[in-house]
């Protein structure tokens, strides 16, 4: 494939994870019902087909007749998250199965009207095989706390499983973290779309704009994604309901930057107002 077509996420990931460690600031739940007064346009959503030309952009890596879910045969094809995550966990299609400590798959409810989804794992995540348990994964527990939620009610996962770090003989350094490569990429997708196909959700939230730009196969800046819900585009074999998507900044960047805080919650309060969950008191 052409690797050019998703320079624009290694580079996002890049300026993503360089602060990855920098900060050790976390939010208090009641921090989280800051809301803003200034009212902003309304946004339509991004018509994935109108984005970029149909010859060159993310839609080749994630609809790729050799790599898709929807295209794998039924023996490869798990019906359930139990089998996929053993699949997962021997997983050595790329060099960070090589690496990786721990395959790190998903955790929560195989029930959830709720799936967030970021790019991949990080020192903490590698070290206990559990998506989001650093700094930025308590930030999401405080989120999901002021909305009257618990990782057991909702689905965490990423895009890639395994820990890809600028020294793999060295899993045990701090900072260590780097980009998914084009590969890397390509051969982890098709697990999220399995999970998302067994799970199916009523709404997946994009944490971050790598995680949207994959998702939703577009090179759109976050702030243009965010605000309006977009409709997960139809590859999925097996998926036969209208999931939504919602794109908002990974807890990671909320670390950085506070100032993303109200925007942040923003977006929460939209999806609960969807979902018909009352904002907590």
């Amino acid at each position: 494939m052409p690797r050019d077509d998703i320079k624009t996420l290694v580079s996002d990931l890049k300026n993503h994870l360089k602060g990855r460690d920098e900060v050790d600031l976390l939010y208090s739940v009641s921090s989280f019902g800051t809301s803003s007064s200034q009212k902003k346009p309304v946004k339509k959503p991004v018509s994935v087909k109108k984005v970029l030309p149909n010859n060159k952009n993310i839609e080749s890596v994630l609809s790729s007749p050799q790599k898709t879910c929807a295209q794998n045969s039924e023996e490869n094809s798990p019906d359930n998250l139990e089998e996929l995550k053993k699949i997962v966990s021997n997983c050595k299609k790329c060099n960070l199965g090589n690496s990786r400590l721990n395959a790190v798959f998903g955790v929560g409810s195989p029930n959830a009207k709720i799936m967030f989804v970021g790019e991949g794992p990080g020192f903490d995540e590698d070290h206990k095989g559990e998506p989001f348990v650093g700094r930025a994964g308590k930030l999401l527990d405080k989120i999901l706390l002021a909305m009257g939620l618990k990782r057991e009610d909702v689905y965490i996962a990423n895009i890639v499983k395994c820990h890809p770090m600028v020294n793999a003989e060295n899993p045990e350094a701090r900072g260590n973290d780097r980009p998914p490569n084009p590969d890397e990429f390509e051969q982890c997708i098709p697990y999220l779309e399995k999970q998302i196909s067994i799970i199916q959700p009523d709404f997946v939230v994009c944490l971050g704009a790598v995680s949207a730009k994959v998702i939703l196969g577009v090179k759109s800046s976050l702030t243009s994604l965010r605000e309006v819900f977009h409709d997960y585009p139809k590859r999925l074999a097996g998926v036969d309901k209208n999931i939504k998507v919602l794109v908002t900044y990974h807890p990671a960047a909320l670390l950085r930057n506070p100032n993303w805080k109200v925007p942040a919650w923003a977006d929460m309060k939209m999806l609960m107002k969807a979902l018909n969950i009352p904002l907590q008191k």
